[in-house]
């Protein structure tokens, strides 16, 4: 008898800034298990909000025999929490953890309190497949042929070897979004669905954990899959908007443009956004990105120091950040940008460069990111190295909190300064213009411009990711 799986997108922790994105990693399990003729049900907790008891009835009710979770950072806690449950409700299942915290962190989380039998480290569909045929085995002795996992044999660690990453993406099935309530994700009325058209970072960012995950080779789909997922995405489940998932959706400028002309060629007349870096745009580039009906693009600019810029091991320039806003304004296509504040080495000179910056270029959207250090990130490993003390709590690393103190940049004076700027970005001039508009993505950004607006006597957190993913995407 084939096993049956239960997939499980954790909370987020009580007094985190709630963004609730579709779990497109438990989307693209989901369809590998169905592909292959599993029984998968799923638990997505950051729209159902389920109690202790009511996720504990539905474990009960459904019986898997795999319980599996993905987990970030900030959901890590929670995710063991379900753990907890999920052995008290199923003591015989296998319970299997994923995502960017437990694979850097694998074998601290194997010591956990309520530690999950398996840790899935990277790409987990293969993984869990063969981790899905062993769970309806009696024994499950052979644990240490499934490559990529990390479990506790006779009290001891194990570790088996790194999983290869999955060259052939095309192979991939769509994701499974009719295990998801999609009315639970739409913004401002509309349906706005994401789509991730290739894995791999080969850059170095030293506050991201993308290419850990995913690896540095850069895989892609090709443009008739991609094209054709659009197509299923608006006639099968209504989309509105696209959302491009991808780290750099341009770093393959050929395939990036023959996807625009795939999407021009089948009339896809759905309006889109995506991330890229400003070093990986062109002017021809962004004009056919125009003509495929892309009405924002995401650029993680960082800083307006360069010092800064080298610091983040970004391999970027101010220059070519203003050049590229400029680029994208001129052709036509809104430029968000997000920027870190409070990184390691940041003095109060260097975080003014950055408002002289966006002052000067004038985004359409802007993102003020806390540094976090994510564990696993060269970031983390420099605050270690001098000595500066981290906060252990996991549930307060949502870019919004800060973790640490720098003594070269109080917290007080980054918060003065995104205040004021804030209260001058999002003016009732910007709420007005971004009104008049009327297109999807300027709705948006008059709703976040309004909130301020109405809230701006107070000192403002982390502007909402409210397009896209987060504006900075530093922990996938």
């Amino acid at each position: 008898m084939k096993a049956r799986v239960t997939l499980v997108n954790p909370p987020y922790p009580a007094g985190a800034v709630q963004a609730p994105f579709i779990p497109l990693g438990i989307g693209y399990l989901a369809a590998f298990l169905e592909k292959n003729d599993y029984e998968v049900n799923v638990i997505d907790c950051q729209v159902d909000y389920p109690s202790p008891k009511q996720l504990a009835d539905k474990f009960a009710k459904t019986k898997p025999d795999l319980i599996g979770l993905t987990s970030a950072t900030l959901t890590y806690k929670p995710a063991l929490e379900i753990v907890k449950i999920a052995k008290e409700v199923c003591p015989n299942c296998l319970t299997v953890m994923g995502g960017p915290h437990v694979t850097v962190l694998d074998e601290q989380t194997m010591v956990e309190p309520n530690a999950p039998d398996v840790v899935a480290r990277g790409e987990g569909e293969q993984t869990l497949l063969e981790l899905a045929e062993l769970s309806s085995e009696p024994a499950l002795g052979k644990l240490g042929k499934v490559n990529g996992i990390t479990f506790k044999k006779n009290g001891k660690l194990v570790r088996t070897k790194d999983r290869e990453f999955i060259q052939n993406l095309d192979e991939l099935s769509h994701p499974a979004y009719d295990h998801f309530d999609l009315r639970g994700y739409k913004f401002s009325g509309k349906m706005y669905l994401p789509i991730i058209t290739s894995r791999g970072c080969p850059f170095n960012c030293a506050f991201c954990l993308a290419s850990q995950m995913c690896g540095r080779g850069f895989r892609a789909r090709s443009p008739k899959k991609v094209v054709d997922e659009l197509e299923w995405l608006r006639d099968e489940h209504g989309a509105d908007a696209y959302a491009f998932y991808d780290d750099t959706f341009t770093f393959d400028k050929q395939r990036a443009f023959d996807i625009c002309q795939e999407i021009i060629d089948r009339k896809v007349d759905l309006p889109w956004d995506c991330r890229t870096r400003v070093d990986q745009v062109t002017v021809e580039m962004l004009q056919k990105m125009k003509r495929a009906n892309c009405k924002l693009i995401h650029y993680g600019v960082e800083s307006g120091s360069q010092k800064m810029l080298n610091l983040m091991r970004k391999g970027t320039t101010v220059k070519q950040n203003a050049r590229a806003i400029k680029l994208t304004k001129e052709i036509g296509i809104g430029a968000a940008i997000s920027v870190v504040v409070g990184y390691p080495g940041e003095t109060p000179e260097m975080l003014q460069q950055t408002v002289e910056f966006m002052e000067k270029t004038k985004p359409d959207y802007v993102y003020m990111c806390q540094a976090i250090p994510y564990p696993g990130t060269e970031m983390a490993a420099q605050l270690e190295k001098l000595g500066w003390t981290m906060d252990p709590d996991w549930n307060h690393y949502d870019e919004v909190t800060p973790v640490f103190k720098s003594p070269l940049l109080s917290q007080e004076n980054i918060d003065r300064t995104r205040k004021e700027y804030f209260n001058r970005f999002f003016s009732p001039t910007y709420y007005v213009r971004e009104s008049m508009r009327g297109d999807f993505y300027s709705k948006i950004m008059a709703r976040t411009a309004l909130n301020h607006l109405l809230w701006r006597s107070k000192v403002p957190q982390l502007i909402s990711t409210v397009m896209g993913r987060s504006g900075s995407k530093k922990e996938e």
